[in-house]
């Protein structure tokens, strides 16, 4: 498998996934109490679309460490899904497509990947464990890919600053694709922190460099949220990457 067809495969959808581990933080449980955007970008977590709803997230992304080129070097990823099932007394499970490489035109590459999710029970901590099967299958340029197998663990304890609750996410996972230009397996760890009701920030060790990111939510736009980050900040592997995504969503797709 060529590395150029695994980064490409890889590189918007990193956004993406940032953005919908803003609104999947954002709609659940360990929100409750706490009404500040809470987000962690550039890792996989444990958390999963609740059962109903659906959600398009386009993100874009620059070329690997040629910053100075943006905005003309962007490529993109649509990623189209849902949820099913209930975390808290059976699993859930989120379904997706992935539509890669934009700049090859909408719909002619692209994967399916599919993440199921269980709450721990009994801890005073709200805690998920979850396991994502990505690149089950692929076509277009996507199609050679292998398999990817991540499995992780997302807490979402709340901090006591100034007298006010701050949510935080936590993830630690390991991963089949997350050493060397994510051709090799490693652990990876991160958290972030919901600032206000529209604003939350994140930083991750990805396995061998940092990720920092944002995420906005506008009051006007209830069901979009947006993100931007930038992948190994400081230039620890020669790869420096800025993505943008925007997610919109929208709840009880099966009318239940």
């Amino acid at each position: 498998m060529k590395l150029s067809q695994r980064l490409a495969s890889s590189g918007a959808m990193a956004g993406v996934c940032a953005a919908l581990g803003v609104l999947l933080a954002g709609t659940t449980v360990w929100a409750e109490g706490a009404n500040r955007l809470v987000t962690l970008q550039g890792i996989k977590s444990a958390t999963v679309a609740q059962s109903g709803l659906a959600f398009v997230s386009l993100g874009l992304a620059s070329e690997r460490n040629s910053l100075s080129d943006f905005p003309d070097d962007l490529n993109g990823t649509v990623v189209l899904g849902f949820g099913l099932g209930n975390v808290r007394d059976t699993v859930g499970v989120q379904v997706s497509a992935n539509f890669t490489d934009l700049s090859d035109g909408f719909g002619n590459s692209g994967t399916l990947s599919v993440k199921a999710a269980r709450q721990i029970t009994g801890l005073d901590v709200p805690t998920f464990v979850g396991l994502s099967l990505d690149r089950l299958a692929g076509w277009g340029n996507s199609a050679a890919l292998d398999t990817s197998t991540t499995l992780a663990v997302t807490m979402f304890p709340t901090a006591q600053i100034g007298g006010q609750s701050y949510p935080l996410m936590i993830t630690a996972g390991y991963g089949t694709d997350i050493l060397d230009h994510r051709r090799e397996p490693g652990a990876y760890v991160g958290a972030g922190i919901g600032i206000t009701e529209n604003f939350g920030a994140s930083v991750a060790w990805t396995g061998e460099s940092v990720t920092v990111g944002t995420a906005f939510a506008f009051g006007a736009l209830d069901n979009v949220r947006f993100s931007a980050s930038v992948e190994d900040a400081f230039d620890q592997v020669g790869a420096q990457r800025l993505t943008l995504s925007a997610t919109y969503y929208f709840n009880d797709i099966f009318g239940g």
